[in-house]
């Protein structure tokens, strides 16, 4: 059987917030690990973001440290990321650019970013697991410079690609939340059908040229996909992960 290699790579940047400069790599290193004895086949994703960033504050919160609070546009710089990785195996672009100019690009400013890059792992539990038992990835999950994270996870040829991405920044980002509140669209401490029917509201309002039905705080909850967007594919995604729930 083929065996898989789990791996990791981590890099922290600091930079000004108004005019980042160029990429300054303080922390960066490769670590590899046997996963499985199989190949990681078609895996259901759904709810793998927030997973990530609830072990993430459990491993703060067991330190004393505060949580880093789920932000919706930086899931999306995160999952680019991901993407990108699945094709060149770096903390550079594709195309040779710093990984800042992907938060540059979605209008996320900074003082800080790090970023956690990963594959070969098929869970949560396994990646956070593999990273906290590296140094350089450890460093930036624990550390105090950062208020945000956003996580991107994506499936190429059968095998998951991970990235985190953190930021410190004095720019205040009301949109970002507590990840209990992921998919919980009205707050009510549950992720189930009302979530979903209040997103569909909310797209069927912008579609027929209407107002948003939902404050710009659900919205965030409601986005899900990791697309920036909120629609059909977020109501599908919080029923998938209502009826993940509820056969637990």
């Amino acid at each position: 059987m083929k065996k898989i290699t789990a791996l990791l790579s981590a890099v922290l940047i600091a930079a000004s917030l108004t005019v980042p400069t160029a990429a300054s790599a303080v922390s960066t290193e490769m670590v590899i690990s046997p996963v499985s004895d199989n190949n990681v086949t078609a895996t259901d994703t759904i709810g793998f973001t927030a997973e990530v960033v609830r072990l993430v504050n459990k491993e703060r919160s067991s330190r004393g440290l505060k949580e880093l609070r789920m932000f919706p546009r930086l899931s999306k710089a995160a999952m680019v990321r991901a993407q990108e990785t699945s094709v060149v195996w770096d903390h550079v672009r594709p195309d040779g650019r710093s990984i800042s100019t992907v938060c540059n690009e979605i209008g996320i400013g900074w003082d800080h970013i790090g970023e956690n890059i990963a594959y070969g792992h098929n869970s949560p539990q396994a990646v956070v697991n593999g990273w906290m038992r590296s140094d350089g990835h450890r460093a930036n999950i624990l550390s105090t410079d950062y208020q945000y994270i956003g996580v991107g996870v994506c499936e190429s040829k059968g095998i998951l690609y991970w990235t985190q991405y953190f930021i410190g920044t004095t720019d205040n980002h009301p949109e970002a939340y507590s990840v209990q509140y992921y998919g919980d669209v009205n707050s009510d401490g549950r992720v189930d059908a009302v979530d979903a029917s209040l997103v569909l509201e909310d797209y069927a309002s912008v579609m027929s040229g209407r107002s948003y039905t939902l404050s710009s705080s659900q919205r965030a909850k409601a986005e899900v996909s990791g697309d920036d967007l909120v629609n059909a594919v977020d109501a599908s995604q919080i029923l998938a992960m209502y009826a993940k729930s509820s056969t637990r």
